[in-house]
């Protein structure tokens, strides 16, 4: 079979897994928006086309390049084709995460990296209004081991302040860490300490990934591993900050502080802890977005359809 067949059979194999998934949905799983981060490539609206074949209800995208501080501006055409696919297939902005550039640091001791990344956070929030979209998603930063948490905290606060000054809507999403290093917002206490020195805390938010969590030490594969770990991130920070779930397994050991995604149930997390996810009253309507590797056999589509269902009937 050649290359043209093979890519062929895959869009058919992908477009049936997506129509049995939505099926699936009739029945279970209405209320749980599950998706995948998706690319970009070929211009930013191909996202939304991108997440409806793979069955998914919500999705995570960059909004430029990763190698660059600066990219050339957003399109207003290009814009204008994104929200009009997202309202043609139902995509509701609420349920859209675009995600940081991995340059950022907002908490680094180092003035020019500091000025860059805050420079970009407000770039980036623009991208965001111009799009439509509500949220947006970012590693909070690293002291470098040079200052303080606190000081830290106080600098990435500052940048999101300055943004939010900026620019009048989006809301800015924290990421939970694994822990390693120096990064900021392995413990919801450090997160909270972020969120307290934000001046509109309406514009604030938190994304808890799942890799990110176990990684730190929240043992969500116990029997009761991931209602422990809500109650205890809304006892430290609170469940109105809960914005989005990433949702990867973890190659990595329980607190090994190591960020080794692992595709669903193929890592030490284990099933019985996404079944929970997918299954708490407390997560509907709350975006659930894949960043797993997504290995041959086993990519976004047959993961969202494997997330959904395991989805209880109401």
């Amino acid at each position: 079979m050649g290359p043209r067949k093979r890519e062929a059979k895959k869009r058919k194999t992908q477009e049936a897994e997506g129509r049995e998934s939505r099926r699936t949905r009739k029945n279970r799983g209405n209320e749980k928006y599950i998706g995948a981060h998706v690319s970009i490539q070929g211009g930013i609206w191909k996202a939304v086309e991108a997440c409806r074949q793979m069955g998914g209800r919500s999705f995570a995208l960059f909004l430029g390049s990763q190698r660059s501080w600066t990219r050339p501006a957003l399109d207003q055409t290009a814009a204008d084709k994104f929200q009009e696919q997202c309202s043609r297939h139902g995509f509701d902005p609420a349920h859209i995460l675009p995600h940081g550039s991995y340059l950022m640091n907002c908490g680094s001791p180092k003035q020019d990296v500091f000025e860059k990344s805050r420079a970009l956070l407000v770039d980036e929030l623009s991208r965001c209004e111009l799009l439509g979209l509500h949220l947006y998603n970012f590693h909070p930063g690293s002291s470098l081991g040079a200052i303080t948490t606190e000081q830290c905290a106080e600098k990435i606060a500052g940048a999101i302040n300055h943004a939010h000054q900026q620019t009048p809507a989006v809301v800015t999403v924290l990421e939970n860490m694994c822990g390693q290093g120096h990064t900021l917002g392995g413990k919801f206490s450090e997160l909270k300490s972020i969120i307290d020195k934000v001046r509109d805390q309406t514009r604030v938010g938190v994304c808890l990934d799942t890799c990110h969590a176990f990684a730190a030490g929240y043992d969500l594969s116990g029997e009761g591993g991931v209602k422990a770990m809500l109650d205890g991130f809304n006892q430290e920070v609170g469940l109105r900050y809960l914005k989005a779930i990433h949702v990867n397994d973890s190659k990595g050991k329980l607190g090994c502080n190591l960020d080794r995604h692992e595709d669903i149930g193929k890592g030490l997390i284990g099933m019985s802890a996404f079944r929970d996810i997918v299954n708490e009253p407390r997560l509907d309507s709350v975006p659930l977005i894949l960043e797993t590797p997504g290995r041959p056999g086993f990519e976004y589509a047959e993961q969202i359809a494997l997330l959904y269902s395991l989805c209880e009937e109401k």
